[in-house]
């Protein structure tokens, strides 16, 4: 969905030739001249001007030259598929475009509606509808888990729900989403066979119940996707509805997210991309995995549009939460030492300065997707990057887009994000 305002634009892109290079050959690129992938773009008229937030506002045609130039040198250097990228300042969409391809099989474009796994950004949604839930009055982030999974084993300990969406719980990570084989616990693997089954909540949650905690809950921080799997078993206890449905109904629809959805692979999800992986340099299909899997830790899908409504509805607009409950999403968490959570982790978001700058983001991976959500509040500022390539190598792609794309807009040192 776009404003509009907002004029549309097909383009033919000859740098996305150069994805075909390390696929196909010279030979092969040189007969896809004529054959060329259309892609689309969304812009509003802008001139540059400096402002009172220390950031010089690029013109449409200023960004587009330098992400269209960015753009080859991404698909130039690395091995990558296709990715869309938004900019947004205010309720404004200033630029979107997509670069590459989002289907290679059936030579797709990358366009500015195509449907993108986007992996950990779930967090953030989970992390909303939980604090909805207590600004209903249904629950509070300070309850023990164990008020609404009383079977689940917390070792002696007291695990409460803040501790499950700030990964101090010490919880071990049932997965590290992207890979095709991942450490669980000792003399415990994830193979690619795990991944694809339609695993039920007591399957699923035994992979990890019965280990011993790595700490004891509140002392250290550790990323832990099975802490954010127990929270969506939270959100369905005390909702009384399946959690793909609480988000469609009050966080997609509030935020005007018209094509997102919890990623089902049995449906039919118009405009979606295919995910990628990369080996010996050459780009294949990824690796299948059941949503299952990943549930409220990463099994969400948006276009870059979608994300631009959920970060206007939760940010500029807070349509989402009230004050207080916004203020406790964005405000770094604390060990029971005082010591801040790295990264300034808060809930399902980390909130940073970067170059001066205030940003509140999130990165995502899962098998064949990488993804950045960015949000400056001192500017208004979005940046959104999705890619259907994820890999050991690439699997930070889109946080290098997302990195120098806004260094550019923020008008700091953009080499040091350099692609090449």
């Amino acid at each position: 969905m776009h404003n509009k305002n907002q004029t549309r634009a097909s383009l033919l892109t000859m740098t996305l030739l150069l994805l075909l290079v390390p696929m196909f050959g010279c030979q092969a690129v040189t007969q896809a001249v004529s054959q060329l992938a259309a892609t689309d773009e969304v812009v509003t008229t802008q001139a540059s001007r400096s402002n009172d937030t220390g950031m010089t506002t690029k013109s449409s045609a200023e960004l587009k030259r330098w992400l269209d130039h960015y753009a080859e040198d991404v698909l130039k250097n690395e091995p990558s598929a296709g990715f869309t990228v938004l900019v947004g300042r205010g309720n404004d969409v200033v630029f979107a475009k997509g670069y590459g391809y989002a289907d290679l099989e059936n030579n797709l474009p990358s366009k500015t509606n195509t449907v993108y796994q986007i992996g950990s950004l779930t967090k953030q949604f989970t992390a909303v509808a939980m604090l909805q839930l207590e600004q209903q009055g249904k629950l509070h982030l300070t309850d023990n888990i164990n008020l609404y999974l009383p079977d689940y084993p917390t070792h002696g300990e007291t695990i409460t729900i803040a501790d499950l969406l700030y990964h101090t719980s010490g919880i071990k990570n049932y997965i590290k989403v992207g890979y095709t084989e991942s450490r669980m616990a000792p003399g415990r693997t994830v193979n690619e066979a795990e991944y694809r089954l339609e695993l039920r909540p007591q399957e699923m949650t035994a992979f990890f119940r019965n280990e011993a905690l790595e700490f004891t809950p509140g002392t250290h921080w550790h990323y832990s996707n099975a802490g954010y799997y127990l929270a969506g078993l939270i959100i369905e206890n005390v909702s009384g509805v399946r959690y793909a449905e609480y988000v469609e109904k009050n966080l997609f629809a509030p935020a005007n997210m018209d094509s997102a959805r919890y990623s089902d692979p049995e449906s039919i999800i118009p405009k979606r991309a295919r995910g990628y992986k990369v080996k010996d340099g050459q780009l294949l299909n990824a690796n299948p995995i059941s949503m299952s899997v990943p549930f409220a830790a990463g099994a969400l899908a948006a276009t870059v549009t979608d994300l631009f409504q959920w970060n206007k509805a939760l940010h500029s607009h807070q349509q989402l939460l009230n004050k207080p409950a916004y203020q406790a999403l964005i405000t770094p968490g604390k060990l029971q030492n005082g010591k801040t959570l790295p990264m300034n982790y808060a809930l399902g978001l980390a909130a940073n300065r970067r170059d001066g700058h205030m940003a509140i983001m999130h990165p995502g991976g899962i098998n064949g997707f990488s993804s950045v959500l960015s949000y400056f509040p001192e500017q208004q500022l979005t940046v959104a990057v999705l890619t259907n390539t994820y890999n050991k190598k690439s699997r930070t792609l889109a946080d290098q887009i997302e990195q120098s794309l806004s260094a550019y807009l923020l008008n700091s040192d953009t080499d040091k994000f350099n692609i090449r």
